[in-house]
């Protein structure tokens, strides 16, 4: 196999993957902004695409301990 349809073969199939970093690249250069975050006696100031980030990751992980939790046993 040649380097260009090698090429052409990831693209075809890994293209919603190179769409999705391609679209997180344009989210964290629209983001680079810092903003505060208050919660109780904590002042947080970061990007606002970091802390999106820390908040989707903790979502997500709660997530999965959820769902795991609701698996019924064999």
């Amino acid at each position: 196999m040649s380097g260009s349809s090698r090429t052409i073969g990831l693209l075809k199939t890994h293209w919603i993957s190179i769409l999705l970093v391609i679209l997180a690249a344009v989210f964290i250069a629209e983001n680079r902004y810092s903003t505060t975050i208050e919660l109780f006696w904590l002042h947080i100031t970061s990007p606002l695409w970091l802390i999106l980030l820390v908040l989707f990751a903790v979502g997500f992980a709660a997530g999965r301990l959820n769902g795991r939790r609701k698996q019924p046993k064999k």
